[in-house]
């Protein structure tokens, strides 16, 4: 029969195992702010609504994004269009598509490197409604979806470049 230490030292060293088997296998926690490997950035302004949402969203992922360098700076050409995808008897449109279309350029992270530059576009559709207020809530939640996917997009594409230029 062993005694209570004895179980408690046994189950101590099996926990100091395990969490090194954990970590030596190449475990990261799933919410870590280690960021994508980008390195830290800021975002600069962007013009309008649509601008104001995904530089939003931007910066919350940049807010991720850690390293000892300065911050690059990411600027973004935004254009937006909306266009009726349907008709109804009436005439009038029934339902909207929204596109955003952002071209980025992340300054280089040394001297004579080039920037890291891309196109992302998103498609968005709402229900037009016969209300004008309702339709202005529609389309700003157009723009905020748009942004939510533009953002993701954006720093995707930047991962892979940057997983790339090494």
């Amino acid at each position: 029969m062993q005694s209570a230490s004895t179980i408690r030292k046994l189950i101590c060293l099996g926990l100091i195992c395990l969490t090194s088997a954990v970590s030596a296998c190449g475990f990261s926690p799933v919410y870590s702010t280690s960021g994508s490997g980008v390195g830290p950035l800021t975002v600069a302004q962007i013009d309008g609504r649509g601008g104001y949402f995904l530089r939003s969203e931007l910066d919350r992922h940049a807010a991720l994004e850690q390293g000892q360098s300065a911050p690059r700076m990411l600027t973004v050409k935004l254009i937006t269009s909306f266009e009726s995808a349907a008709i109804a008897v009436d005439g009038l449109s029934a339902r909207t598509l929204y596109t955003m279309t952002a071209n980025y350029t992340l300054a280089p992270a040394t001297a004579g490197a080039p920037p890291l530059t891309g196109t992302v576009s998103t498609t968005v559709g709402y229900e037009s409604l016969d209300q004008a207020y309702g339709d202005v809530a529609l389309q700003a939640d157009a723009e905020e979806r748009a942004a939510t996917q533009i953002a993701d997009k954006v720093f995707a594409d930047l991962r892979r470049q940057t997983r790339l230029a090494r």
